[in-house]
């Protein structure tokens, strides 16, 4: 006999007892209009297929070949549809297709389609493809909303190449500079920079990165949870109404380099020995802090041989937390304590630089209403959820009213080939950002035509 956890237990149930396509009906907002399921898991899978496929996951690193190919793909489909379609100087491509009002900003529905070196299916492209199934029915439906509709895809949002991460989002909301942005450069190798990556495959484009002059009513967002909460609880979406703060840091420590065979130990400089106390020591604070995360996870150190004690090693690590005072006391903590090991054991701190930072923050209240009362109209049952990791949306709430909808994934597994959000799951959350999407503009409507 099979034995499931209860959330699984009930989403197989759910699954077992509806054909496949099946979704909720409502007689809300949405005026009946309906995503298809089989069309966003046809594209899902089919674009992976075409463009990094990895293990039965994906590895489309921003501004590589594969990167391309799915641009491409997206260009293609959107211009079927007969969208106004631009790239911008950071490569993000925007398709909007007009509304009855087009003298407003569009409203956006935005995410990525890059990937980390293991990634899945779905980190990011579900949200690129719920936009693009947004468009298709609009038009296929004949509807014109009352302000224009832009479907985005933000450039490097993972920053698994090219740190920092969510770098377009960034610059277009004035966070970043793009002087700075464009010389950000290979993690593998210094000498390629974004700018001269999105020259190279075409996407370099003209328009200004510039929340103040290609603006939006408002922003959305759809993205698997990266979590196991939803399943849990299982509940069909979650509505994201916060984020939790995070830092990212690069560190070097340089030590000395001595034969490994004649050098005794108490006359050693090894910069590999003291990052070593330095990675246990993030770790550690990680978990003290309960609720919150620090993580180790690029690690480099030279020379690489069996006669060399090593000195030279560059990591690169980050926390998370929800509450602004506890997130700044674990950076002040592990800060200390790099600075303090190196000087106990004769090393050397060359570099110790904050790359990527954001404090802990809300979604805009209105926006939020619409995905919460969008998954109330089709009976969609949810949770109220803290994001706890950085996405596009964390840089257009600054400067626009902004919401994100989350969708169970199996066992919370993400950044990984297992990575798993069922078909059902994808169109829920896709008919949620529908919903959402159709609410806030008739609040557009009403605001500009009073």
């Amino acid at each position: 006999m099979l034995f499931l956890r209860p959330a699984l237990a009930r989403n197989t149930l759910r699954q077992a007892v509806k054909p496949r396509g099946f979704i909720r009906h409502s007689s809300g907002p949405a005026h009946g209009l309906m995503v298809s399921q089989d069309r966003i898991w046809d594209t899902l899978q089919t674009t992976c297929a075409m463009a990094g496929a990895k293990d039965g996951g994906l590895s489309r690193l921003s501004c590589d070949d594969n990167d391309k190919i799915a641009r491409d793909h997206f260009a293609t489909e959107v211009k079927a549809l007969g969208a106004d379609y631009v790239v911008d100087a950071m490569g993000c491509q925007w398709a909007t297709i007009e509304g009855e009002n087009n003298s407003i900003p569009p409203i956006g529905i935005g995410s990525h389609l890059d990937s980390v070196q293991t990634g899945g299916k779905f980190d990011g492209p579900l949200g690129v493809y719920t936009a693009l199934e947004v468009l298709k029915v609009l038009r296929a439906s004949g509807k014109k909303t009352y302000a224009p509709i832009t479907a985005i895809n933000w450039t490097n949002e993972e920053g698994a190449r090219f740190p920092p991460g969510c770098m377009s989002s960034a610059v277009w909301s004035h966070e970043l500079d793009i002087d700075y942005a464009h010389k950000c450069t290979d993690t593998m190798d210094r000498s390629i920079s974004i700018k001269d990556e999105l020259s190279r495959i075409g996407y370099l484009g003209t328009k200004g990165v510039s929340h103040k002059t290609n603006p939006l009513s408002a922003h959305f967002e759809i993205h698997i949870e990266q979590g196991n909460r939803l399943e849990k609880s299982g509940k069909d979406v979650g509505v994201v109404d916060t984020i939790q703060g995070m830092r990212w840091f690069d560190v070097s420590v340089r030590g000395t380099t001595r034969h490994t065979d004649t050098t005794y130990m108490d006359n050693r400089q090894d910069a590999l020995v003291g990052a070593a106390k330095m990675v246990l020591e993030v770790e550690r604070i990680g978990r003290d802090s309960k609720t919150g995360m620090a993580t180790v996870s690029l690690f480099k150190s030279s020379p690489q041989n069996f006669c060399n004690i090593p000195s030279i090693v560059d990591f690169s690590f980050s926390m998370q937390h929800t509450d602004l005072a506890t997130l700044k006391g674990m950076e002040a903590q592990i800060e200390e304590f790099v600075h303090k090991t190196a000087q106990e054991s004769g090393l050397q701190i060359t570099n110790y630089q904050n790359i990527w930072s954001f404090d802990p923050g809300v979604f805009d209240a209105e926006a939020v209403s619409c995905v919460e009362e969008a998954a109330k109209d089709m009976g969609y049952s949810y949770d109220k959820l803290c994001s706890h990791t950085g996405h596009d949306s964390i840089y257009t709430r600054l400067v626009c009213p902004t919401a994100m909808v989350f969708t169970p994934c199996r066992d919370g597994i993400s950044h990984s080939p297992l990575e798993y959000a069922s078909p059902e799951n994808c169109s829920i959350g896709a008919q949620t950002i529908l919903g959402a999407v159709l609410r806030y503009d008739e609040k557009l409507r009403q605001k500009y035509s009073s």
